[in-house]
């Protein structure tokens, strides 16, 4: 179960450091528990794929993003060929933003990163799903999703992802 406590980016700047997950959204707080052997290695799993199709610079575990007054921690992302750091912190947010879903996380956590994420410039999220053995990308503006469980035929990055290889 996370905990929850409402501050400002300034105030989030100042925590000490944290053994787990801290993110900012939309003024809360959110405290994850460090994540599991098996949700590291399906973060691993598809960090590993993607090194073959993006420039390592652009790919990162667990990177965090400061988007508006908050700060997101995908599972793995991909940032904009152009994304450089301001102020210490890369900005804005990624143009792809992996989301492993783990117990910890709830409905309407996952719901509200992928609004921010998309809102803030955000090409495609994908939320990883390990129990259903599935992945829900969604893309734009209209924030539209669909769930995969073989392959998903990513025209943004020119590859197919084999969702249910990565995720068996």
């Amino acid at each position: 179960m996370s905990a929850t406590t409402r501050m400002t980016f300034a105030d989030f700047e100042k925590l000490p450091e944290y053994p787990g997950k801290q993110e900012l959204l939309n003024g809360e707080l959110i405290e994850l528990p460090p994540p599991k052997f098996r949700h590291m290695s399906l973060g691993k799993r598809f960090y590993e794929l993607l090194r073959t199709i993006v420039e390592v610079s652009r790919l990162w575990i667990e990177g965090g993003y400061r988007i508006g007054d908050g700060w997101l921690i995908p599972d793995v992302s991909v940032s904009w060929p152009e994304q450089q750091p301001a102020e210490d912190y890369l900005t804005g947010s990624p143009m792809i933003a992996i989301e492993i879903a783990s117990p910890s996380n709830t409905g309407a956590q996952i719901d509200e990163k992928v609004v921010a994420y998309l809102e803030n410039g955000a090409a495609e999220v994908w939320i990883v799903y390990p129990k259903t053995h599935s992945m829900m990308v969604h893309v734009g503006a209209d924030m539209s999703a669909r769930r995969y469980i073989s392959t998903y035929e990513c025209a943004l990055l020119g590859a197919t992802i084999p969702v249910g290889e990565l995720l068996s």
